[in-house]
């Protein structure tokens, strides 16, 4: 590390950390490898309700429009899915607009009990295909589409794969499986014994789980790694997350989450606490080791993933609720040409094109 970089570490934290050492961070990624899958030959059956999402993680599965309708309590969490199936049909609706308005609005109907029960036969709207409907889902409801095919399956098949949970309190704090747990949640409230539908909650109350003692981003790192279906903004925040874990090891404290991003707005303020590669330069001997716990090969991909923390709020919220690729990102970063608000209009027309409704506003917090 350079005498410049190290003298403004001191400013900014008044002391400057020591290098972590590559026992540490060995330690930190293989061990909590090696003990998650010494665990996995025994998942225990959990209280759904007794399981809180985890904010930081990279991977959001909730779009940023219905997030701030809930406040992560899983008590609350009918919310949210309420908030969801309001957004669905809101954007069905924007979608179908060639049709008649009795004919639009009737289509614009998310038919849930069709796809949990089994019964769903194919069509945008629930119907058949004709020229004037969508010949795909728009994005708010592609995402709540795959929780709902989860549902389905692990109502018709079971849970094949656990999910795993930290020890936090009293209750637990949700490491990785995040849709197969809203898809509990989402079997547990629709089959309720009401409406003719049949009293299932007794089943779906509990779910099988990896309990941990402690949740680690560089194992949540080697989960994502495996899966490899992070886009752009979820590598970003990864990204973020390890290499504040280095400089945590070492005393640097960072402002908590929830100091630092309001309830619905983005969550990139609190990643780009080490945007800054001047500030939080990589740490010496350990490049390497977040190459391989990012499922990167060069240093160049880590400084442009860097720089997505750098982003304009929007883009990054666009980003990330379309799932765009980093080279994506990237190609748009360079027609902006380092200019803020064109960056946004180019990254709008790009978003309007994969079917967001950008600059509909959204729903009002209940």
């Amino acid at each position: 590390m350079s005498r410049r970089d190290r003298s403004k570490l001191s400013k900014a934290f008044g002391s400057l950390p020591e290098p972590v050492t590559k026992e540490e961070i060995d330690m930190e990624l293989y061990g909590d490898i090696a003990a998650l899958d010494e665990l996995r030959r025994d998942a225990t059956p959990v209280d759904i309700f007794s399981i809180y999402p985890d904010v930081t993680q990279p991977r959001r599965i909730i779009p940023s429009e219905v997030r701030h309708a809930w406040a992560g309590d899983p008590a609350e969490i009918a919310a949210l899915f309420e908030a969801w199936f309001a957004a669905i049909t809101r954007e069905r609706y924007a979608r179908l607009e060639k049709l008649p308005e009795e004919e639009r609005q009737a289509r614009s109907y998310f038919d849930l009990g069709a796809y949990l029960e089994g019964t769903y036969l194919g069509g945008s709207g629930g119907e058949d295909e004709d020229e004037a409907s969508p010949a795909s889902p728009g994005p708010l409801e592609a995402g709540f589409r795959l929780i709902v095919d989860l549902a389905a399956t692990i109502r018709r098949d079971g849970l094949i794969n656990p999910i795993t949970v930290a020890h936090a309190g009293a209750n637990y704090r949700l490491e990785t499986g995040e849709r197969r747990w809203l898809a509990y949640h989402l079997l547990h409230a629709y089959f309720d014994g009401t409406e003719g539908r049949p009293d299932e909650q007794s089943q779906w109350q509990k779910i099988p789980a990896y309990t941990v003692d402690q949740a680690s981003v560089w194992r949540m790192a080697h989960e994502n790694n495996v899966r490899d279906d992070l886009n752009a903004i979820g590598k970003a925040r990864q990204f973020a997350l390890l290499l504040m874990n280095i400089y945590a090891l070492r005393g640097v404290q960072f402002t908590p989450f929830h100091e630092v991003v309001e309830p619905g707005e983005s969550d990139r303020s609190f990643y780009s606490q080490v945007a800054d590669g001047g500030q939080f330069p990589m740490p010496r001997g350990n490049t390497e080791r977040l190459l391989n716990a990012m499922g990167f090969t060069s240093k160049s991909e880590l400084r442009e993933n860097r720089s997505l923390l750098t982003l304009p709020d929007e883009v990054w919220q666009w980003a990330d609720d379309l799932g765009w690729a980093q080279y994506r990102v990237r190609r748009m970063q360079q027609l902006a040409d380092r200019d803020p608000e064109r960056l946004i209009e180019i990254a709008r027309r790009e978003a309007e094109k994969d079917g967001l409704s950008v600059g509909i506003p959204t729903l009002s917090p209940s």
